[in-house]
């Protein structure tokens, strides 16, 4: 089947390519007109957000942390439920707009955000978040 299509391809543009030349041709392709997705991690944390303005991009007045799931990139780093983001790379929380952010939480896998955690008990820890792959009962 793949010689028909490869043969096929070279009828319609004139272009004789072997299918290793193809195969490896297609990857590159791909990656230089920004199709090929990376994989979008995740951190596993679920927050609360209280804003004013417009719902679609508030001005934060807090974010906190409702939920973490076990073993995730947050529960490594010690985030627990009831704790409050202070900062998100160096951006205060209290005073941004959420569009600004967005983008930190919001990172492919491998990829770090450091945040400035206000714990129940009032401590103020600094941790390194790493977006990890999604797992599928996450």
């Amino acid at each position: 089947m793949h010689a028909a299509v490869f043969q096929r391809f070279a009828q319609l543009t004139g272009h004789a390519m072997s299918l290793r030349r193809l195969l490896l041709a297609v990857p590159l392709l791909m990656l230089a007109i920004g199709t090929w997705a990376a994989e979008q991690g995740y951190f596993g944390i679920a927050v609360a957000v209280d804003g004013d303005g417009f719902f679609l991009n508030p001005t934060l007045k807090s974010i906190k942390i409702e939920k973490v799931v076990p073993n995730s990139p947050a529960a490594k780093a010690g985030v627990a439920p009831g704790d409050f983001l202070l900062e998100i790379e160096g951006h205060q929380v209290a005073g941004t707009k959420a569009d600004v952010l967005k983008p930190f939480m919001q990172r492919e896998v491998g990829q770090s955000t450091r945040l400035l955690v206000k714990k129940n008990t009032g401590e103020v820890v600094s941790v390194v978040l790493v977006a990890a792959p999604k797992l599928e009962n996450q």
